[in-house]
């Protein structure tokens, strides 16, 4: 269940609590943009520069988002020379203050706009970047100071640095440079992370699963100064092929650096969690704390992508989750002799397939009779470091491209999880690849306008949500298995996806016990062995809303589908309807609905 579960943007975008729009500028952005009332033509202008002032903001308050997302930063008005190399922002009370600040600027900024005057895009832009901004707001409230974990253990920082600094692009002999500053800053960085944690600790909010934490901690400390992790950092620099001798002097220092800084970091993080150990962490959900439910329902919106409350999507899920348990009745009713592949040991489909290339150009081949055609599709895939991969966590991840240049889209596959061939390593392929992340990325990079909808905005449970619904739709592609028996198996996965978003909702919302959730389980007619409901239980404590984005996002998604169907009936074209659900980038659902409404009308 866990090994759809990709890497969080998190350092490789940035992390909830480090994104800030320092205060600096922006106070006399409102002056700018606002000094009077004038035509529509006028107001989508003053727009389109507000937008671009955030994100310059945005880009140079951050030196590895910067890095990350742009190879000329120049060419989009960006001064590099502003922007202090290094990890980023600390998670001190200061900082949070400031950011809340700022926060709230930019919205204010932004609801001095007459959203009447601008086009329909910017509308959408609008409203996106309204919505996200309200619930950064509502989480910034001082009630919830010290909720938001640190150290999780699916997407702890502890996890994204090594990911961070394996994933590395060096493009010039100054990226080297940077890059040995920031290996130096990881130290200062984490020990900031680590004094908030303690805090948190000492106020009774620490929740964390610290064994998980610590036996990673581990696995990095064990290989030392001989870790793979610096092994690809070198070979980065040696791909540069620098003049002799400074490739080496480069890769000594850098190798200082890892030592002093990296390696101490890591000891840290161990010798702290083992002291929690004897400490007070919460082992129940987020509903133990004083303002716990509260927290949640907040969460939840941000990551189911809209302000659907806690029991609507609880209803929603419960719901679905008969809807799939009727389904698969239904199948096996009319095939009997399916019955015995899902009860099978295995329980996994063979696709056939032996080569992760092989996957991704079989599907790129097919799908665009079902999706639209996008230009540059270039891609390589590569193993996760065995050193930073997870045995329980991350099947495969897709990094995110620079917005410029003609940087090769990467995929990275874990090599410790399932064999190549199974139904499960193709459905994850599709969903990091195409038709999923991969694609989708280069759908948004290909047709938004503006450089902030492709970096600024965002919403996980839309992004998660697509690539979770584009996976399911590249089932279609295998045509050698039965496509009853690929139902069968979706069925299976749906209810699944279904019961784990209203475990997390039992454990945070409702406060439910090990064992209560084991007798909620019980009433849908389910068991479970007591070891996969302890795994599943602290899995769930330890990383509240995890999964909200993918699952609920997938049936947002997929009802739009049913309703643009059961209206257009035969005149419901899919290529068109993603195209619908596509054009808006990283938005939340009721902007991507309105869109799928617009198709539609235009059907009819």
């Amino acid at each position: 269940m866990a090994e759809r579960k990709k890497l969080t943007d998190g350092m490789r975008k940035k992390t909830d609590w480090k994104k800030t729009f320092y205060l600096m500028g922006l106070v006399g952005v409102i002056s700018i943009f606002f000094t009077g009332c004038g035509s529509a033509e006028e107001e989508q202008k003053k727009f389109e520069e507000f937008l671009q002032s955030e994100f310059v903001t945005y880009m140079e308050s951050d030196y590895t988002t910067a890095h990350i997302y742009l190879q000329n930063p120049e060419q989009y008005g960006i001064d590099m020379e502003q922007i202090d190399v290094g990890l980023g922002m600390r998670p001190t009370k200061e900082e949070m203050e400031k950011e809340k600040q700022s926060i709230q600027v930019s919205h204010d900024t932004l609801k001095k706009f007459d959203r009447n005057q601008l086009t329909d895009e910017q509308k959408d832009v609008y409203d996106s970047y309204d919505w996200q901004l309200k619930i950064e707001e509502q989480l910034m409230d001082d009630k919830f100071n010290y909720y938001e974990s640190l150290f999780g253990s699916m997407t702890g920082i502890h996890y994204q640095i090594p990911t961070l600094l394996t994933d590395w692009e060096v493009r010039s002999e100054k990226d080297v440079q940077d890059l040995i500053i920031v290996v130096k800053d990881v130290k200062p960085y984490v020990d900031a992370a680590l004094e908030y944690t303690k805090i948190q600790e000492e106020k009774g909010l620490l929740m964390l699963d610290l064994d998980s934490v610590i036996e990673y901690c581990e696995s990095i400390l064990e290989k030392g100064e001989d870790s793979s992790i610096l092994q690809s950092m070198n070979e980065t620099i040696d791909a540069l092929d620098l003049e002799p001798g400074k490739a080496d002097a480069y890769k000594k220092e850098l190798k200082t650096a890892f030592i002093e800084s990296v390696i101490p970091a890591y000891e840290e993080i161990k010798k702290v969690m083992i002291e929690f150990q004897s400490g007070t962490n919460n082992e129940e959900g987020l509903a133990a704390f004083e303002y716990g439910k509260e927290y949640f329902e907040t969460i939840l919106k941000q990551n189911v992508g809209s302000d659907k409350s806690v029991e609507d999507v609880r209803n929603m899920m419960e719901d679905e989750l008969q809807q799939h348990v009727n389904n698969a009745a239904a199948i096996m009713m009319e095939e009997p002799s399916l019955i015995e592949n899902i009860n099978s040991q295995e329980f996994n489909l063979e696709t056939g397939y032996h080569d992760y290339y092989e996957i991704m150009d079989d599907i790129k081949n097919q799908m665009f009779e079902d999706f639209p055609e996008v230009g540059q599709l270039n891609y390589v895939i590569e193993d996760i470091n065995e050193e930073i991969a997870s045995d329980s966590g991350v099947a495969a991840y897709f990094n995110i491209p620079t917005l410029d240049g003609e940087s090769v889209k990467q995929l990275r596959v874990n090599p410790k999880t399932s064999d190549i061939s199974t139904l499960s390593t193709f459905q994850t392929v599709a969903h990091e690849g195409f038709p999923g992340h991969m694609y989708q990325y280069a759908y948004m990079y290909e047709n938004l306008e503006t450089p902030f909808q492709k970096s600024i905005l965002t919403s996980n449970a839309y992004a998660e949500g697509y690539a979770t619904y584009a996976q399911y739709e590249a089932n279609r592609y295998l045509s050698e298995i039965d496509p009853d028996l690929l139902d069968l198996y979706k069925e299976n996965d749906l209810m699944n996806d279904c019961l784990i978003v209203l475990m997390d909702i039992g454990i945070h919302y409702d406060g439910w016990s090990e064992e209560e959730l084991k007798e909620y389980i019980n009433t849908f007619g389910f068991s479970m062995e007591e070891e996969s409901l302890e795994e599943i239980y602290k899995q769930l404590q330890a990383n509240p809303c995890a999964f909200e984005p993918y699952y609920v996002g997938y049936f947002e998604i997929e009802n739009m589908k049913e309703e643009a169907q059961e209206s257009l009936s035969e005149q419901f074209h899919n290529k068109k309807f993603n195209e619908a659900i596509l054009k808006s980038g990283t938005a939340p659902f009721f902007v991507v609905e309105r869109n799928v409404e617009a198709y539609i009308n235009e059907a009819k």
